[in-house]
């Protein structure tokens, strides 16, 4: 991360939160034991990941979590039960709209 910065969580549930630093121009998303940090685009794109399911399967556990997903780096998934993955979709969902007001108010003013 960058040494100044302003980091601002945008939304927080039980397994997580996401957050945006100012000076990296990052989304911080945090979510049980894992920490992915994208910029705006990649951020976009890996919530059409999740909500197409992209890169998924279904893989049994005895401990409830059965959903796969693979990444692009070798040997490493990430592995989910159902209600964490709609967790995490509905927190980037939220992260969305907050985005998308915040520019809207923020070019409202401006006018």
């Amino acid at each position: 991360m960058h040494q100044s910065h302003c980091f601002r969580t945008l939304t927080q549930q039980e397994n997580g939160y996401i957050g945006y630093c100012e000076g990296c121009q990052t989304y911080n998303l945090a979510f049980n034991n894992i920490l992915l940090i994208f910029n705006a685009e990649d951020f976009q794109y890996f919530l059409e990941m999740l909500q197409e399911r992209c890169n998924m399967s279904y893989f049994s556990t005895s401990h409830g979590k059965e959903i796969i997903m693979r990444s692009p780096v070798l040997n490493l998934n990430i592995l989910l039960a159902e209600s964490e993955l709609e967790e995490l979709i509905n927190m980037m969902q939220e992260v969305n709209l907050i985005v998308e007001a915040h520019k809207i108010l923020y070019t409202s003013s401006l006018d």
